[in-house]
């Protein structure tokens, strides 16, 4: 089972773990700190398949002017603001596994809003900024959207089918986008020479789905063999617009093969109520990321290929480089996304348990 994708955000950036557990006598600095321990430790080793460091940025709309949020210390991806203004919402692992924070424009007020040993990511905020929607597979261990009561903190899993993602409110608080690759078998990915076999990845494809906050009338808006994604809801309800592509661009674009060209998605929007689909771009490139800033005008973010950076669908560009899922501010001013960094270390320090008695 697919659990998250596009963390890279894939989220959904792209990790893999791979984990053994070794039993070890601890050898302290002395043999009275090891008659004190009175027990064997374990250590856990791992190797990490992706980025050491990520950090958020804001800029303004067109990404230039960067500052940096907080401090670049950890994993810090997927942000999103809440519709004040008033806050960023993003997923850390600055305490150990993806939870959700919260933070103001300016860096003050960092707050911690789930703790779970299950992976959360890719969080948005109520309109009326009471409820947290956000992926988590808490439970099942399987990739639901659920929802965060953040007076009662009283958590409800609003979707109770594995593969649901990127949740987005609609402008009243009463309904909820997000994608799902649920009943879907888009098989494998193709080996040498468009071979079905010798490839042992799964490929994604993912459709549309819009479902109330009380967690009825679940519908699906697209019918469709590629991958739908990103979904946000324009200011006046009526139409969603997310990144198109086929399965195989998707896989393409998540391989990251270099400065050519190698995938392609189109921007998209549809009529809520009627199906309508509108194809807002075209030509190459992969296009992700899309959110309207006015009822005419859809910023995204043109990633790999030869110029990638910031753009809109009325033709103008932003700043150039790197911008991983950027999200747009209410008032279309500023833009915060997060990047890759250099390592500081490539070995992380390993966790030294407690003693047992």
């Amino acid at each position: 089972m697919r659990i998250l994708h596009q963390r890279s955000t894939c989220a959904l950036l792209a990790l893999a773990l791979a984990a053994f557990i070794c039993s070890t006598a601890w050898r302290g600095a002395s043999n009275t700190s090891q008659a004190q321990a009175g027990a064997t430790r374990n250590r856990i080793a791992f190797t990490r398949i992706g980025p050491i460091r990520t950090g958020l940025f804001i800029a303004d709309a067109d990404g230039r002017n960067e500052k940096p949020v907080l401090p670049a210390e950890s994993l810090d991806y997927n942000a999103s603001f809440s519709t004040d203004g008033r806050w960023i919402i993003f997923t850390s692992e600055r305490a150990g596994s993806a939870d959700i924070y919260r933070v103001h424009p300016d860096g003050s007020g960092l707050e911690r809003l789930t703790s779970d040993p299950a992976y959360e990511d890719q969080a948005a905020l109520s309109p009326d900024g009471s409820t947290l929607a956000f992926v988590s597979t808490r439970g099942s261990g399987m990739a639901d959207i659920w929802l965060l009561d953040l007076a009662t903190h009283k958590y409800r899993n609003l979707t109770n089918h594995p593969s649901n993602f990127r949740p987005s409110w609609s402008p009243d608080g009463k309904w909820i986008a997000f994608t799902s690759d649920r009943d879907t078998h888009p098989g494998r990915v193709s080996g040498a020479g468009g071979s079905t076999h010798g490839g042992f990845e799964f490929l994604q494809s993912t459709n549309l789905y819009v479902i109330s906050a009380d967690g009825g009338r679940l519908r699906q808006l697209t019918q469709t063999s590629g991958f739908a994604g990103s979904p946000k809801w324009s200011a006046d309800g009526r139409r969603i617009v997310y990144y198109e592509s086929s399965v195989q661009e998707s896989w393409d674009s998540r391989r990251r093969l270099g400065p050519t060209e190698t995938a392609m998605s189109q921007i998209v929007s549809v009529d809520v109520e009627q199906g309508e689909r509108k194809q807002l771009t075209g030509g190459p490139g992969m296009k992700v990321s899309p959110q309207w800033l006015s009822a005419s005008r859809v910023a995204y973010v043109k990633k790999q290929g030869s110029d990638p950076g910031l753009e809109f669908t009325l033709g103008e560009k932003g700043a150039r480089g790197e911008f991983r899922n950027p999200a747009w501010s209410p008032d279309a001013t500023h833009v915060v996304y997060h990047r890759e960094l250099q390592a500081e270390r490539h070995w992380m320090t390993p966790i030294r348990p407690a003693a047992t008695n």
